[in-house]
């Protein structure tokens, strides 16, 4: 004889302040990728006036994306354990710390340093912001919230380079920095009216494991960043590549054994959210590495100014908010894993544009093809997100988040750093190629040294000389630009892929939920005709037994 019991829908109390709390998240959301971006328009003017080389430039946001990404999944437990706003506040505190430090440097290395201020405070915030959406918002209005959130970030992104341009251009490099201010003032005025939430377990925050990851990730990003320059086969970067391994070998064995890990493994035997994870570092790996050559090309070979450049990239936001919102919409009709192929083949057929341009490549079509770029990059963003979030429990959200937020840095990081290396690498020698015998071969050494570099030392050569080699810089920068693009197409084609094997057919109707004890207490002469499974997840949803 079997038993059947009906558990009754129950009605959820929705928190009145949730649209006011997801306007604040936005805003400290806003802050983060805005000022991923807001540098690139920056980075030509930043060249010049502290005579920073291309590495100089590399680091200036590299600074930044290696520690937030070595810290984001140590942010995201802390916000977790001890309080998601709480260390939210302290994170933007962080940030606003390293903006002003950062509009008051004088040389590069000082840039760089408050570059990783701001990531530091960036790695207290970006995990606390989805996290205390997917606290506050119950699983069905929390695509909707995500989409918002993931619009956002869009505009973030496109938003970063038409402001920095037009501040650059009113007044210098130093006002992409003290544009942060007034906006972090406005998010911790908003912390006022956010709730509280953390884990309700107190427990305690899981050093071994967070040191391990910490750094193991940095140590991992640090050697991909500078193997070109100090040479891949270098005792650096070969022991920076080891420690990075045994530190991550441990992490992996410290969180398989820890009572209350930081970040539970189990979470990567659901296919979702690891095919959600990895598709999404495979997308920012090539979008932000586009976006760093793009700008460069605006200014420095068809001479536009960071605020006319920002313009030209502006359309990319509109496109991300469009496609976030078709997503959305999209999402419970056709699943997660349609969505995010169809967005990233648009992603590849964008960068495949890009492959075509030269020197005299009009405004209007370059817009065109950023457009293309960005609308696949909003329509595949939106369903990833919403997947790694609904696969981790309300009470795990923080690290859900970090894990989330880690793979689009830790691939913004890859990307600049691999496709960037690779890029100067075929940069420095076309351009030996394009100028060898028609100009001296020291002046080749500073060509080779970057287009920045190059147009603040050409305007003490004689007029003919500069030009010869101000053209040959411009064809081996596209030559070598073209390469990167194709790089770029290639790993998002392995997203694509990606996305089709591992990602499921429809989206997660209810939440995960932690099981805290597989074990239930029945009298001894109990005979059950089902097997209860440790470790078996249950979900939020009307069940018969």
């Amino acid at each position: 004889m079997s038993t059947t019991l009906e558990v009754q829908e129950v009605s959820v109390k929705r928190d009145p302040r949730r649209w006011f709390v997801l306007a604040v998240m936005s805003v400290g959301t806003l802050i983060v990728f805005l000022d991923t971006t807001v540098m690139n328009t920056a980075l030509p003017n930043i060249s010049t006036e502290l005579r920073a080389s291309t590495s100089n430039l590399q680091w200036v946001l590299d600074s930044y994306v290696l520690v937030l990404a070595g810290l984001l999944m140590l942010g995201g437990s802390i916000g977790d354990r001890y309080g998601r706003r709480r260390w939210m506040t302290v994170g933007l505190l962080l940030f606003g710390a390293g903006s002003v430090f950062g509009a008051l440097a004088s040389n590069i290395e000082q840039l760089i340093v408050a570059r990783g201020v701001q990531g530091l405070g960036a790695a207290l915030v970006l995990p606390a912001t989805l996290s205390i959406l997917t606290n506050v918002f119950e699983r069905d209005e929390r695509p909707k919230a995500i989409a918002i959130w993931t619009a956002v970030g869009g505009l973030g992104i496109g938003l970063g380079p038409a402001v920095g341009g037009y501040l650059v251009d009113r007044w210098d490099w130093s006002a992409a920095f003290w544009i942060h201010v007034p906006v972090i003032a406005a998010a911790l005025i908003g912390q006022i009216f956010v709730p509280e939430s953390r884990d309700p377990r107190n427990i305690g925050l899981d050093l071994k494991g967070a040191f391990a990851a910490t750094f193991g990730i940095t140590a991992l990003v640090f050697g991909i960043i500078q193997g070109s320059e100090a040479g891949w086969t270098s005792v650096e970067i070969v022991g920076s590549f080891a420690l990075a391994a045994v530190l991550l070998t441990a992490f992996a064995q410290i969180e398989r054994t820890a009572e209350y890990p930081m970040l539970p493994l189990h979470f990567f035997k659901q296919r979702d959210f690891t095919g959600a994870v990895l598709v999404l570092g495979l997308a920012f790996f090539s979008a932000i590495v586009v976006f760093f050559f793009l700008v460069q090309y605006f200014q420095l070979i068809q001479g536009r100014s960071p605020f006319e450049t920002g313009l030209m990239i502006l359309p990319n936001a509109g496109a991300i908010v469009l496609a976030a919102g078709v997503a959305q919409w999209a999402l419970p009709k056709f699943g997660p894993r349609s969505i995010v192929s169809i967005g990233v083949s648009i992603m590849v057929l964008g960068v495949v544009l890009f492959t075509t341009v030269d020197a005299g490549t009009s405004a209007l079509t370059s817009i065109s093809y950023i457009m293309v770029f960005g609308f696949g990059f909003g329509l595949a963003s939106q369903p990833l997100t919403d997947t790694v979030m609904a696969a981790v429990p309300v009470e795990d959200a923080g690290i859900g988040s970090a894990v989330n937020d880690v793979s689009r840095e830790l691939g913004s990081a890859l990307g600049i750093a691999i496709l960037g290396s690779i890029v100067s690498s075929f940069y420095r020698s076309n351009v030996r190629s394009e100028l060898d015998g028609q100009v001296p071969d020291e002046l080749i050494e500073v060509a080779g040294e970057g287009l920045g570099v190059l147009g603040v030392a050409s305007q003490q050569l004689e007029p003919d000389v500069a030009a010869t080699l101000v053209a040959g810089a411009n064809t081996a920068f596209i030559d070598a630009m073209t390469s990167g693009f194709w790089l770029s197409a290639g790993f998002l084609s392995l997203g694509v892929l990606t996305s089709l094997v591992l990602l499921p057919r429809r989206s997660r109707e209810t939440q995960v939920v932690r099981v805290e004890s597989p074990t239930i207490n029945v009298p001894d002469d109990f005979e059950p005709d089902f097997v209860m499974i440790p470790g078996t997840k249950i979900e939020r949803d009307p069940i018969s037994v």
